[in-house]
């Protein structure tokens, strides 16, 4: 028995100390691993900063976390502040990291800076394991978002989700990932509210957008498709995209697949309540011109005097040879979703 008891003592501690090797191991990679991108961006030209970082969470956890993060890219006029950052695993799962996000941080365009402050925001990242970090999924959680420009102008969401997950092999091609948007009373600054519509009939805030499909690219999501910028999408489905706005509704459903020469080639079908109204905003917005919208308006009002829908419109559209048709008819040029082939 003390035998026993002697050798369970001796691999117990053996355990822990395997275990607790491993932890340091993986911590001082995460710390590595951020340093080393920060350097990265440094030797690109941008700023990229942080003034410390640090690893906790042993035994079963790795936290790491970054303070006063700076990265800023002078070429382009971007850069992004914020006083701390999070990201969160498990030991034994070390590439399924949960991020959260700052209350409030600063973002800076060539056109302004805007803080951007919320509540619960969180991200999910899961890549599989190995040197090309491929994606399985990345999923954003954020509630309560606002957006507060350095002019006054102000912008934001109460509820806002985005989700891209791989998506399983016998449900679609190769390179398949599902994908969801949804945003809840979607507020825009007053500025371009009254750009998009001079007479004031809008609301300040869209009540929902909802994005919902699954698209198939020439390769995975990986660290390398998305540092080359060589990301080319060669499928979708899209079960529904759209928008409430007050009295406008817009729903557009269908499927493409995209040709050799980049353009989309399938169906769609777009259902919308005060179309008319939609048409006139794209124009005084600049969405589109005034004699585009003018071929669209007389396309669609033979369809519905044929249909009797009025304001309301089902309508199915064909996409082929890199135009958008309504029958034989060409109404529009479709654009181009990915480099020729």
């Amino acid at each position: 028995m003390k035998r026993a008891l002697k050798w369970a003592g001796i691999l117990l501690v053996l355990a822990v100390g395997g275990w607790s090797a491993w932890w340091l191991i993986g911590a001082q990679g995460q710390k590595a691993g951020l340093q080393a991108w920060l350097d990265q961006q440094r030797a690109n030209g941008w700023q990229a900063e942080a003034s410390a970082t640090e690893v906790s969470g042993y035994p079963f956890d790795f936290r790491l976390e970054a303070r006063d993060l700076a990265l800023a890219d002078p070429r382009t006029g971007w850069a992004w502040e914020a006083p701390n950052w999070v990201a969160e695993s498990r030991a034994a799962q070390p590439t399924r990291i949960r991020i959260t996000w700052p209350e409030r941080q600063v973002l800076a365009t060539p056109n302004g800076r805007a803080e951007i402050t919320g509540q619960a925001l969180t991200s999910l990242v899961d890549l599989r394991p190995g040197p090309s970090m491929e994606l399985r999924e990345v999923a954003t959680d954020m509630q309560d978002l606002r957006l507060t420009g350095a002019r006054g102008w102000q912008a934001g969401a109460s509820a806002l989700v985005a989700n891209i997950a791989e998506r399983p092999e016998e449900l679609g091609p190769e390179h398949a990932y599902d994908l969801r948007f949804e945003a809840d009373t979607l507020k825009l600054p007053k500025e371009i509210v009254a750009q998009i519509d001079p007479t004031g009939w809008l609301r300040p805030a869209i009540d929902r957008v909802t994005v919902l499909g699954h698209a198939a690219f020439d390769d995975p999501l990986d660290r390398t498709t998305l540092e080359q910028g060589r990301l080319a999408l060669r499928a979708a489905t899209i079960r529904e995209a759209g928008f409430q706005w007050g009295d406008m509704r817009l729903v557009v459903k269908g499927s493409i697949i995209v040709d050799d020469n980049g353009f989309p080639q399938g169906d769609i079908r777009i259902e919308a309540d005060e179309w008319r109204q939609m048409v006139r905003l794209a124009v005084s917005s600049g969405i589109l011109n005034r004699d585009l919208a003018g071929d669209v308006t007389r396309a669609v009002e033979f369809v519905t005097a044929l249909t009797g829908t009025g304001d309301s419109l089902a309508l199915p559209l064909g996409l082929s040879g890199g135009k958008v048709r309504i029958g034989l008819i060409a109404i529009a040029d479709a654009p181009r979703l990915a480099p020729p082939r």
